[in-house]
């Protein structure tokens, strides 16, 4: 019984919405020969005659009556319709047939071209982008801040900070069901990791400039910013063999760890100068932390429980050469 019903309801829909696109075919729910006033044997001199006659009539700078404009417009359609072959014999062929509404939409839309303004399209896609762009942020910043809520560390932070400015005095409380209570203890300590915890990246919070929109309007400016600070770096450095500053110095060592500005931020400041001691710079300091990286991580991986297992496995399964059934 319940997918009769569902088979209903979407028969139902379906033509609802075939209903729906009728109207915006041709002259809608009315006859186009009708409204141009000729028989459907009338030849396309006759249409073209009959046009002219009541474009007169009913243009609206001629035609002070309220429907002037509704008018004016079927009679367009109705013209639109009729003065090429194809689209007459399209129309002919739905006035004949008129219960086959997917074959009068296809036999419709491939001769039809949408005047559409492509720039508003592309204008709206931009500002339906930039507001799910912009909530996707604001969601992860959220989730960021409810998982900091969660651990431990931060959470009894917080509630430290919240006793001692006598937030959760129990006078506040007072009267609210203990629900009521942990829904209140969490918003006033999720208030304090908000404003005290810096989350950047991915994860952080969304500002004005983080809008797609706005991105998109700055991307020339920080285009040419990027060109220039290269441009420059390499006329300092490569051409002019200058020593490097504070600004090359940082920028090499993070392009050497393969780090976003962002990533090196997060880093406490005691780890990037200790990386920035290395003189990463240098190329000989380079290759050999490199080269040293690269040593630590196959060493971490023979020692790691994984490919270990892998081994024994790899072991287990080697058949000796001068196996004998």
């Amino acid at each position: 019984m319940m997918e009769m019903f569902r088979v209903v309801l979407m028969l139902v829909l379906l033509g609802v919405a075939a209903g729906g696109m009728f109207d915006s075919m041709y002259c809608g729910r009315h006859n186009c020969y009708e409204i141009m006033g000729v028989e459907r044997t009338a030849t396309k001199k006759e249409v073209n005659k009959a046009y002219r006659k009541l474009a007169r009539e009913l243009h609206p700078d001629h035609n002070d009556a309220p429907d002037a404009h509704e008018k004016f417009e079927l009679l367009v359609a109705a013209y639109e319709t009729l003065k090429s072959e194809v689209s007459r014999n399209d129309y002919d062929y739905l006035l004949d047939h008129p219960d086959v509404y997917y074959e009068h939409f296809y036999r419709f839309f491939r001769h039809s071209t949408p005047k559409v303004d492509v720039s508003s399209i592309l204008v709206s896609s931009i500002i339906v982008l930039s507001v799910l762009h912009y909530l996707h942020k604001i969601s992860s910043y959220n989730r960021a801040i409810d998982y900091a809520l969660r651990v431990p560390t931060y959470r009894n932070q917080a509630k430290a900070m919240a006793e001692d400015e006598g937030l959760l005095n129990k006078k506040f409380f007072k009267g609210l069901s203990k629900d009521e209570q942990r829904a209140a203890e969490n918003k006033i300590l999720r208030d304090i990791i908000e404003s005290k915890l810096d989350i950047k990246g991915g994860y952080g919070k969304p500002e004005w400039r983080d809008i797609l929109a706005i991105q998109m309007l700055t991307w020339p400016f920080h285009a040419g910013n990027f060109a220039y600070f290269h441009a420059r770096r390499f006329y300092k450095y490569k051409v002019m063999k200058q020593d490097p500053d504070d600004v090359e110095k940082e920028y090499t060592t993070r392009m050497v760890l393969k780090l976003s500005e962002t990533q090196w931020e997060n880093i406490p400041e005691g780890k990037r100068e200790e990386m920035l001691k290395k003189e990463l710079w240098f190329d000989a300091n380079r290759d050999a932390y490199l080269e040293e990286r690269a040593d630590a991580e196959r060493a971490a991986k023979m020692n790691s429980a994984k490919y270990k297992q892998q081994k024994r496995m790899a072991r287990k399964e080697k058949v000796p050469e001068n196996y004998n059934d």
